[in-house]
C-alpha cells in the first residue's frame, strides 16, 4: 500500500519536472546574472567594485544599509532589421542582481558611486562605532 503511494508520488514528480522543463524551453525568461564583485577594506572605508558591462548608469538601482548593499541593474537591447520584404525585430533583457553583507558597519549617507567602463565603484565610510576598539583586561 505505502509502496504504491510512494511510486505514484515519484511518477507525479517526474511528470511535473518534465512538464516544467518543456515550458521553460518555450518561455524566454529575463536573464539575471550574479555580477563579479570585489569588496576591499581600508582603515576608514569599504570599497566595492562590481562588473556590469553594457549597463547604462541611469539603469542602476543602488541601496545601502549600515551592513549591506543591494544593486540591481537592467540591460535592455532591441535589434531591428529590414531588408526588402524581410523584417526582424528582437528584444533582449538581461539584468544583474547583487546583494552582499558588508564586512563592517558603514554610514550609508557617505556613499559615493561612480560607473565607468562597465565597472561600478562604491566607496562608503565606516561607522565610527566600528572603528572603536576597547581593550579589555583578562582577569
Amino acid at each position: 500500500m505505502w509502496e504504491d503511494l510512494f511510486e505514484d508520488i515519484q511518477k507525479m514528480q517526474k511528470d511535473m519536472e518534465k512538464m516544467f522543463s518543456q515550458i521553460s524551453k518555450q518561455i524566454k525568461f529575463p536573464e539575471f546574472k550574479e555580477a563579479a564583485t570585489d569588496i576591499s577594506e581600508t582603515e576608514d572605508k569599504i570599497i566595492i567594485k562590481v562588473d556590469m558591462p553594457g549597463v547604462k548608469k541611469e539603469d542602476i538601482d543602488l541601496a545601502i544599509t549600515e551592513n549591506s548593499i543591494s544593486i540591481k541593474a537592467e540591460r535592455k537591447e532591441a535589434v531591428e532589421e529590414k531588408k526588402g520584404d524581410f523584417y526582424r525585430k528582437e528584444r533582449m533583457y538581461k539584468g544583474y542582481n547583487v546583494y552582499r553583507t558588508l564586512p563592517a558597519k558603514v554610514k550609508p549617507e557617505t556613499a559615493d558611486a561612480k560607473y565607468e567602463d562597465g565597472v561600478l565603484t562604491i566607496e562608503i565610510e565606516k561607522s565610527e562605532k566600528e572603528k572603536e576598539v576597547k581593550k579589555v583586561e583578562v582577569k
